[in-house]
């Protein structure tokens, strides 16, 4: 299949401030609608040596250093972080020794209203870049509604409501303001005691997802997801499984790529060690890593 087809993800990464509100009947946020088949399938893939060092200044503020190295795929790089947390707000800052700056705000407004908003900056070419987004989000008794605004004049609506006790669905519309163009999403969640199962279609990228994820019990569950391209008739498969210990996890994940990724997290007091192997079982080519976490975990 084409590079054109990437494995569909649309959850952003989490912060460890949970401020959206919810309720028994309230279905979560649109974008977290497939968050099950992330968790397994997004199996953290890095090569060689990652060190991070977090420090805890109070409880209100940490820092936190990275230091990539030894990587085939990037030149070594480190990065400062910043974070701000309390009940209603989270404030994130990074930067990186190549210039990128960027930072992250997650505010609660009220019981059912929350404020997001993130920007990037960088240099290209002595050109100074940079990109932002901002949207508010509303949490119902039984619906989600959300707007979000992007510095490219494109605007986002998605309305996520819950039917049955078992059964999501919601609909996203994003209106590209430069040429006049609108897009489309479809999505549908059905979800029992031991299985999710998801559905959804894109008008713009024309293509229909499809994940199913069973658990074994809370420590064991599998997953499985198909992309197929309406455009070019392609199609592209995961099958991962994710095995949960008290301190620690595995995970493996197998694609339609000739793809092997897997994954093993080691949890201690104040120190975590990860290590990350990556194989194409057609060309033979793999990497590998190891990551020292040195800290309170997130």
């Amino acid at each position: 299949m084409g590079q054109s087809l990437p494995r569909y993800k649309e959850e952003p990464k989490k912060t460890d401030l949970d401020l959206f509100p919810k309720t028994d009947f309230n279905p979560g946020t649109f974008d977290s609608y497939s968050s099950e088949t992330n968790t397994i399938l997004d199996v953290k893939s890095y090569d060689g040596f990652v060190f991070e060092l977090n420090h805890v200044l109070n409880q209100q503020f940490s820092i936190g250093h990275t230091l990539t190295l030894g990587s085939f795929q990037q030149p070594p790089y480190y990065s400062l972080q910043a974070a701000f947390r309390d009940n209603n707000i989270s404030l994130i800052g990074n930067i990186e020794n190549n210039g990128l700056l960027h930072g992250h705000l997650l505010a609660q407004l009220s019981e059912q209203l929350t404020f997001q908003t993130a920007f990037k900056i960088t240099e290209n070419n002595k050109e100074t870049l940079s990109n932002g987004i901002a949207n508010l989000e509303y949490f119902g008794s039984n619906w989600t509604g959300k707007f979000e605004a992007r510095s490219n004049n494109t605007f986002i609506c998605s309305y996520y409501q819950r039917i049955t006790k078992n059964l999501n669905i919601g609909t996203r519309l994003t209106r590209f303001k430069t040429d006049g163009n609108n897009a489309l999403m479809y999505i549908a969640r059905y979800e029992t005691k031991k299985t999710i199962s998801t559905f959804s279609y894109s008008d713009f990228l024309n293509y229909i997802a499809l994940s199913y994820v069973h658990k074994i019990n809370s420590r064991i569950g599998f997953a499985s997801e198909i992309v197929y391209s309406i455009r070019d008739h392609s199609s592209f498969t995961s099958l991962g499984f994710k095995y949960s210990m008290r301190k620690s996890s595995f995970q493996t994940r197998f694609t339609s790529r000739n793809e092997i990724t897997t994954s093993l997290d080691l949890n201690f007091p104040m120190v975590s060690l990860g290590f990350s192997a990556k194989l194409d079982y057609k060309t033979h080519k793999y990497y590998a890593g190891i990551r020292v976490k040195i800290g309170p975990r997130d």
